[in-house]
């Protein structure tokens, strides 16, 4: 390997003592260099970061060692009040991305070259396209890197925030805005895909929650449907079609019930031979694939033009990948031999592939981006994510299990503070989101925050949680506010009778469906925690039910129907369920944070919790962010989040 060489988006910073404290600036800064990509000649690398409190696009010439920010040059007033959250390479030439407003709605989609020529909007309010109707698609499903820089996209046919119900695949030109539609939805698919040649050959159909999946061979084919897999196997999910386009992989559930990694044959419905599963864990989970730095972990590589699979991405207890195709091994044993103290995924490659763009990170690392060329065998430095952050200063996050009272594992991690005893500590308690996603191994800024301030945290992946088999994901229907709390207390009691915890100083703390699991546990057990912290955490389950009340909304709404409640058969269970109706039972003292723009979690929901803690004659402390959403996404209100976290926790958790 050549030595590696500083270059955009590095920040060398000056050692500190072993005994001073980390400033929290540190852990609330904006990463410098995040969801970096390769472009397809493998000269440019793109990427985001916070510039004036917005995402925006930034570019890294490799071979002139620049760096410069990606936006219209005749456009600039269109980014104002927008951010850039994801984006890809049409072409070397080209990018596109949706700008974003109010933390999660699409506003359009727009298309520059990445000297900021040719700015278009294709999709959107503001599209001027030259067909009749307005475009109004956001998802990208297909690059075409053609003349007219094509890609494939869902057309919902109408401007909404909610999801894309039954949408056709258009065709359109970056460079024009005009477009062709290339599928028809017959008017129950709620998904498509396509070849690597850009032909749309497969939608997945839903009626009620009950998933199908339609096949063509190619373009001027009829629809068929697939024969259905035994009851054993699942449904059909696509997965991708190889490089050579005959094959289509598939995941479906193998005789372990783990989700596991098959060849398909449409035209007889069979599966081939097994490609990969694991015993313990879901190989591509039901839902919600984790992430890394917006970069998914678990996934196929397909490469264009080479039959088979190359390789799998999936997470066990922690990120792994399996190599089936030697020269793809071999790089990454080369990759790994010069970094071996991360993880290194690879995120991009050069259209040829001789290039590879590699994020190697740990549960004490954030990240660095580096380049691999296996033609010269150099891996180049690209720019890391939060330079100021040193690895050896940072907290292990170590896998755990533990058995909750009816007999399940519980998988999960504890982060032990640095340098401490792991006894007898207070112990910050974090459940997460979803609650049909899953906690994973890596770093993660308010964690390693708790732990540079003596705090162990413990999150779990209760009942339900994706990734670890069928039965498990299963085990969380109709369980929230049941035995999926019944796990999260028990994962505390465990950490209690570990000795890892001290029982008088311990926190709960949770976002999303953790702050509403964190606002039941004060209330359901309420000698087990000294305080709690809600962020956009649900406090009232019927006014939740009737923000989605909606059209656009009825996928979401019957799925949490089912897997949760239905508002009119099960009100009596969701009124019980809902914190604002036992504010009175809740004694320690509660922070509840919330966006004042989130549109997932209304602030009405805080606001009523607050009232009802307020009425209990309780003593409330509340954040509300101003122009934040339910994910806080700038730095500026980071670090006044973690700013009163750690004055919260500090004041209630002392000794």
């Amino acid at each position: 390997m050549k030595p590696m060489w500083w270059f955009a988006g590095v920040v060398v910073v000056a050692g500190l003592s072993a005994a001073e404290t980390i400033p929290i600036e540190d852990f609330a800064k904006p990463a410098l260099v995040s969801q970096a990509k390769l472009s397809p000649d493998g000269q440019y690398v793109a990427f985001l970061r916070e510039y004036e409190g917005r995402t925006r696009l930034f570019l890294t010439d490799l071979k002139q060692r620049t760096l410069s920010r990606v936006e219209p040059a005749d456009a600039k007033r269109t980014f104002v009040s927008k951010d850039i959250r994801v984006f890809d390479w049409v072409s070397e030439r080209r990018l596109v991305f949706p700008t974003i407003i109010w933390d999660h709605f699409i506003a359009g989609v727009s298309a520059v070259d990445r000297d900021g020529r040719q700015w278009k909007t294709i999709s959107g309010a503001e599209a001027n396209t030259p067909n009749e109707d307005r475009l109004f698609a956001r998802s990208i499903i297909h690059l075409f890197d053609d003349l007219n820089q094509s890609v494939l996209m869902l057309d919902q046919h109408e401007a909404t925030g909610g999801q894309i119900l039954y949408p056709d695949v258009v065709k359109v030109s970056t460079l024009t805005g005009h477009y062709a539609t290339v599928a028809k939805n017959p008017g129950n698919v709620v998904d498509w895909g396509a070849d690597q040649a850009g032909c749309v050959r497969v939608g997945i159909t839903m009626e009620g929650l009950k998933y199908g999946t339609i096949y063509r061979e190619r373009e001027d084919a009829p629809w068929r449907s697939f024969p259905p897999l035994d009851a054993e196997r699942g449904w059909i999910r696509p997965l991708g079609f190889e490089g050579s386009n005959q094959t289509l992989y598939i995941a479906a559930l193998s005789p372990r019930r783990r989700w596991a990694v098959y060849p398909y044959d449409p035209i007889n419905g069979t599966l081939g031979d097994l490609v990969i599963d694991d015993p313990e864990y879901d190989v591509i989970p039901q839902s919600s694939a984790p992430e890394m730095d917006g970069i998914p972990l678990a996934g196929l590589v397909l490469p264009k033009g080479t039959p088979g699979v190359a390789g799998v991405y999936y997470v066990a207890e922690k990120p792994r990948v399996r190599w089936f195709d030697p020269e793809w091994a071999a790089r990454q044993r080369a990759i790994d031999w010069a970094l071996p103290d991360t993880f290194n995924l690879i995120t991009s490659r050069s259209r040829e592939g001789n290039r590879l763009l590699v994020l190697a990170y740990s549960d004490r690392d954030p990240g660095t981006y580096f380049l691999f060329d296996r033609v010269d065998k150099s891996l180049t430095l690209v720019g890391t994510r939060m330079g100021w952050i040193m690895p050896d200063r940072m907290a292990p996050m170590d896998p755990i299990q533990y058995p909750a009272r009816d007999g399940l594992l519980i998988h999960g991690y504890v982060t032990y503070p640095p340098g401490a005893s792991r006894q007898n500590l207070p112990l910050v308690v974090m459940p997460h989101g979803g609650p049909w996603i899953r906690s994973v191994w890596g770093f993660d800024p308010l964690v390693q925050m708790l732990a540079s301030r003596g705090y162990a945290v413990l999150r779990m992946n209760y009942r339900g949680s994706t990734g670890y088999g069928e039965e498990f994901y299963n085990q969380g229907h109709r369980e929230v506010g049941r035995a999926i709390q019944d796990d999260i207390e028990d994962g505390t009691r465990w950490a209690i009778a570990q000795g890892l915890a001290d029982p008088k100083r311990i926190a709960i703390v949770g976002a999303d469906y953790g702050g509403f699991a964190a606002l039941f546990a004060l209330g359901h057990n309420p000698d087990l925690y000294r305080c709690g912290i809600s962020l956009a955490g649900v406090t009232d389950w019927l006014k939740i039910f009737e923000t989605r009340a909606d059209p656009e909304y009825q996928i979401t709404r019957q799925y949490w129907i089912d897997q949760i409640g239905d508002p009119k058969a099960d009100e009596s269970f969701l009124r019980s369920i809902s914190p604002v109706n036992f504010a009175d039972k809740i004694t320690a003292p509660v922070l509840i944070i919330q966006g004042k723009e989130d549109h997932i979690v209304p602030p009405n929901q805080a606001r009523t919790m607050l009232a009802a803690l307020e009425k209990a004659g309780r003593n409330p402390q509340s954040l509300f962010l101003a122009d934040e959403g339910h994910a806080i996404r700038s730095s500026a209100a980071r670090l006044e989040e973690f700013k009163r976290i750690e004055a919260f926790l500090a004041k209630n958790l002392a000794p």
